[in-house]
């Protein structure tokens, strides 16, 4: 129910980003309280990972490895659940040193060991900004990186550079159903658009030349 009602108001081009905002905190406050009424304790989170297939976009295993191997700092930008993306990160072995996840985090009441609160600031599709990350230690690993590529598949995403200075940031956006309406906006924001749900290829063979 609560898709329906905003998800066409996230994807509404006649509206601004910022008429869009009040509508984001309200969708992700209700579905952050459902999942709180749930009562959801730490091996829930871990059970139901286990229990539910994952598709994992052609070649992003092989981009966390190649960065985790170049020590590349990679940041992974979520308007979800921060305790569900590092277990299914560490369910596929692909939660490395270099990594560090910004998201929604569920806070578990030490008493009874279940969720009853998020972690602030709520993150929505609209805010995720490395601005988020400023006070963590992460921040070191990238303040003097010069260049950034950012993948991301709404147009939110591109935010999610802004807060650190960067000399380059090459933008790809993911376009993950046809719409040409949706297009011509996508191919005038993001430098590169890979569509129809493609593969990380475009980032692995950037990062193949640059290592090669």
């Amino acid at each position: 129910e609560l898709v329906d009602k905003y998800y066409p108001i996230e994807v509404n081009n006649q509206l601004t980003e910022e008429q869009k905002w009040p509508y984001m905190i309200e969708w992700w406050t209700q579905a952050h309280q459902l999942l709180i009424d749930q009562k959801i304790n730490k091996d829930d989170v871990a059970a139901m990972v286990a229990e539910t297939p994952v598709d994992i976009r052609e070649g992003l295993r092989e981009l966390i490895e190649t960065c985790n191997e170049k020590k590349i700092p990679f940041l992974v930008f979520s308007a979800g659940v921060k305790n569900v993306i590092e277990e299914i990160l560490i369910a596929e072995k692909l939660y490395h040193s270099n990594m560090h996840v910004v998201s929604n985090k569920m806070i578990f009441n030490p008493e009874t060991g279940i969720c009853d609160e998020f972690a602030e600031p709520l993150i929505h599709i609209f805010n995720k900004s490395e601005v988020a990350i400023k006070e963590s230690y992460y921040h070191k690993t990238i303040e003097d990186r010069k260049n950034v590529i950012l993948l991301g598949d709404s147009i939110g995403d591109l935010k999610m550079s802004s807060g650190v200075k960067h000399d380059v940031c090459l933008n790809i956006g993911f376009l993950n159903y046809d719409n040409d309406e949706v297009l011509k906006i996508y191919l005038e924001k993001f430098d590169i658009v890979v569509t129809g749900d493609g593969p990380m290829e475009v980032a692995n063979m950037i990062l193949r030349a640059i290592n090669h």
